[in-house]
């Protein structure tokens, strides 16, 4: 083998490496983001069911405080527009890494390691497969867990809330 034909596949063992150690901290970010969201998520949750747990019991009160009367409503909307955006953002930011991770994985790695590209094609309802003890195991996600996702589901929590609060308005009001 010739020496400019080492140098060139040392540059392309190097260049993988980079790669492999780029899509380690791509993965890694990824849970970290979506472990930070979800707490977040837990974070707004706990908030609002106090204030909506407050306005319960302003609602069953005789004379409720006037402080309950409408402010308690409208910082509820407030967390949960802050919420809406906290949530939209954290996705964005998940979806920035998996696409990261992903293209290093397609274009550096795709010989031994095709986990977040076959997620991709499993994500949308395609089938894809694995091997388990030497057998094709094939795998495809539901019609159902492909239609609710999380992003979704938390946007959708988060909705009702807020019309919880706006359903709390007029009740406060008399």
């Amino acid at each position: 083998m010739a020496e400019g034909e080492s140098s060139v596949s040392d540059v392309d063992a190097a260049r993988r490496q980079n790669a492999l150690v780029g899509y380690q901290m791509a993965i890694s970010l990824w849970i970290a983001q979506g472990e930070q969201g979800w707490a977040r998520f837990n974070v707004m949750l706990v908030t609002n069911s106090v204030i909506l747990a407050a306005i319960s019991l302003a609602v069953t009160s005789q004379r409720p405080p006037a402080v309950f009367t409408l402010l308690l409503p409208v910082v509820g909307l407030l967390f949960c527009g802050v919420w809406f955006v906290l949530v939209r953002r954290e996705a964005a930011y998940g979806y920035y890494y998996i696409l990261s991770a992903r293209e290093l994985e397609e274009k550096y790695l795709s010989d031994p390691i095709q986990t977040v590209s076959r997620g991709g094609c499993f994500g949308e309802g395609g089938t894809v497969s694995v091997e388990i003890s030497s057998k094709p195991v094939q795998l495809r996600m539901s019609r159902m867990a492909r239609i609710l996702r999380a992003r979704t589901a938390a946007n959708l929590i988060i909705v009702v809330i807020a019309i919880l609060y706006l359903a709390a308005i007029p009740m406060l009001m008399f």
